[in-house]
């Protein structure tokens, strides 16, 4: 028991924050002495220990691999869960104590609770788990003097047009824009999605890290209108609207 208590303030101690129903040792089996006989002891089982577990990104956006790392007792298994993400991605020991693994971000992961990510490492019967340390330029972001914070909220989007409920009267190419902004971790251009009456039309439009434009030769009648923006953390902003075309040129092409 003793053993069992050392190897918890260890843990404890590296601020590694495991889970409770996790960290379970069983305690030495009590000695026994016969008549006669020598006592004899059955020797402690121990849960492996977890010394550090990280992840570290360049950036958080779809198509980037996040590089797992985890430092503990030898000879085990080491895998890690990402709430509402993924479970059981395996973590392959390199060197011994070494676990290493990573995993490739999908379009539409949402990322806001990768500070909640655990590793478990288990070695046969008993299991260790571990909250995650996030490291890299896609997970923490500074503000004011050296102070760390994380990036929970998605960009603002701001200044659509048409305006929501809005009648145009252009004639011919109609235009649909948007600004959005991220003061913390920024806006990820690559993850702007427009969509108009069901048709992606990113590809038509223009799109910079600040905005988005489209101009197409839409039809008369009502239109709508969704756009999805992810900043750099993995935060979603996504705002739909509807719009009405009032003029007497009628055409479905999509164009810049």
């Amino acid at each position: 028991m003793q053993a069992t208590l050392r190897t918890r303030r260890f843990a404890a101690a590296l601020l590694l924050s495991p889970i409770a129903a996790a960290m379970v040792a069983t305690p030495a089996v009590a000695q026994h002495a016969y008549p006669g006989q020598r006592a004899a002891t059955v020797a402690a089982v121990h849960s492996p220990v977890i010394e550090r577990f990280s992840v570290r990104a360049r950036s958080v956006e779809p198509g980037r691999d996040m590089h797992f790392r985890l430092l503990g007792s030898p000879g085990a298994r080491a895998d890690v869960d990402i709430p509402n993400v993924v479970k059981n991605v395996p973590l392959r020991e390199v060197q011994p104590g070494v676990y290493e693994g990573s995993y490739t971000i999908r379009l539409r992961d949402d990322l806001s609770d990768i500070d909640r990510a655990v590793a478990t490492l288990r070695d046969g019967p008993m299991a260790t788990t571990a909250r995650i340390v996030l490291e890299g330029e896609g997970f923490g972001y500074g503000y004011g003097h050296g102070s760390r914070k994380r990036d929970r909220n998605g960009p603002e989007i701001v200044d659509i047009t048409p305006d929501r409920g809005e009648h145009v009267t252009e004639r011919g190419l109609t235009r649909v824009t948007a600004r959005f902004r991220d003061d913390r971790s920024g806006v990820n251009a690559s993850s702007v999605r427009l969509h108009i009456d069901g048709q992606d039309v990113t590809g038509w439009s223009r799109v910079t890290d600040t905005d988005v434009s489209f101009r197409g030769d839409l039809r008369e009648g009502r239109h709508h209108a969704e756009l999805v923006v992810r900043d750099r953390a993995g935060n979603v902003t996504r705002t739909e609207w509807n719009f009405v075309v009032d003029n007497d040129v009628r055409g479905h092409g999509y164009g810049r």
